[in-house]
């Protein structure tokens, strides 16, 4: 399984079946996707920064709410949040995902805004890798983020949805680091992780954005 940051919340997760892109972004949150190629698209919530299907190159299927799906030998779990309201507006309703492929299990946090349920909670937990937006507008913040990654004790955990610097670091990711207590390794363009070398837990990678 094949790994890259396209900016923004935006993931690009290959698979020995399947290229996912995950919460693709139009240009407008500032990063250019330069339209990857997939044969999938995992929608989180109805925003252009979370849902430029257009973008990706070819002819996806597209996933966008709670429930189960099978693709190409990937399968799929939508889980249905939703972001902090003002006091009198409605919720507005986003999708979190897990995504089982190669006898690894994936958690995408795309369209978390707040710390999840307990429900929500057990069904994110324990996965091998959790991809987490640590400092998006109207998303979780750094400190926010660190605490519900230990919580939900992921093995691998890889942040996205904050601004890199030339050295790909940044103060949000500094205020996230901190409060996960790991020390991270070295950024890497792109991640590629197996069954074989998940490793026991506790490791944090860093992803170059490629938007």
């Amino acid at each position: 399984m094949d790994i890259t940051w396209l900016g923004h919340a935006a993931t690009r997760v290959r698979t020995r079946q399947a290229a996912v892109v995950m919460d693709p972004t139009d240009k407008s949150a500032g990063n250019d996707m330069s339209r990857p190629t997939g044969e999938v698209v995992t929608i989180s919530r109805n925003h252009p920064h979370h849902s430029y299907a257009k973008g990706v190159k070819g002819d996806p299927f597209i996933v966008d709410g709670p429930g189960e799906y099978e693709i190409l030998g990937t399968q799929f779990i939508g889980i249905r949040a939703f972001l902090p309201a003002d006091e009198g507006e409605t919720p507005v309703a986003t999708t979190l995902y897990v995504c089982r492929a190669e006898d690894m299990r994936l958690v995408h946090l795309g369209g978390l805004g707040q710390a999840p349920t307990p429900q929500q909670s057990q069904e994110l937990a324990d996965s091998d890798v959790l991809i987490i937006p640590i400092a998006l507008p109207g998303g979780l913040d750094p400190k926010a983020a660190a605490k519900i990654a230990r919580a939900l004790e992921p093995k691998i955990v890889v942040p996205v949805g904050y601004t890199p610097s030339s050295n790909g670091h940044s103060d949000e990711l500094k205020v996230f680091l901190e409060g996960i207590g790991a020390e991270p390794e070295e950024p890497v363009s792109r991640f590629t992780v197996q069954r074989r070398n998940v490793g026991d837990g506790h490791r944090v990678v860093l992803l170059e954005s490629r938007g």
